[in-house]
């Protein structure tokens, strides 16, 4: 991938339905769906595509001990109404500065896609100011080769 695959935009404050996660991040499709079945039940349609919001990575702790969400964006009225039925919250995420990529190709091979920002990152000056963010483009059932997500990482300073 060449350096200007990578891409500095704002994404906006977004009204997230989402699920707290610890543990192997290989549980993200189990988990994604009963996120999504938790939301039908309540009658809460997602307005985009999943997400994940990872807080660590295997590089800083065991891998039963990663910290991560998973969500939908949802309608900003469904704020405060839902809280607590069928297992899932809705809340408010800050809007940020990202420095964004496109990776295509299966979630499970995006470490060079991961690299590839970092490094741009760190060659423009720029710092990262919180956890990445996958944003799940082409939803996660597909087959891999197929998938596509952008990485977001929130910058500090551009």
């Amino acid at each position: 991938m060449a350096a200007q695959d990578v891409v500095l935009k704002d994404v906006p404050t977004r009204t997230i339905a989402y699920l707290k996660c610890t543990g192997p991040w290989r549980q993200l499709p189990e988990i994604l769906a009963n996120l999504n079945g938790c939301m039908s039940r309540s009658g809460v349609k997602a307005t985009g595509p999943a997400s994940g919001v990872y807080y660590n990575t295997p590089e800083e702790v065991s891998v039963q001990d990663l910290e991560w969400e998973v969500f939908y964006p949802v309608k900003l009225e469904l704020l405060g109404s839902v809280e607590g039925k069928e297992g899932f919250s809705v809340r408010q995420l800050p809007g940020a500065r990202v420095a964004s990529i496109v990776h295509k190709g299966s979630y499970r091979k995006a470490g060079p896609s991961y690299e590839h920002l970092e490094e741009w990152i760190k060659r423009e000056g720029i710092e990262v100011c919180g956890p990445a963010e996958e944003v799940y483009v082409s939803g996660i059932t597909i087959p891999g080769e197929e998938q596509t997500m952008e990485i977001r990482l929130p910058i500090s300073s551009a």
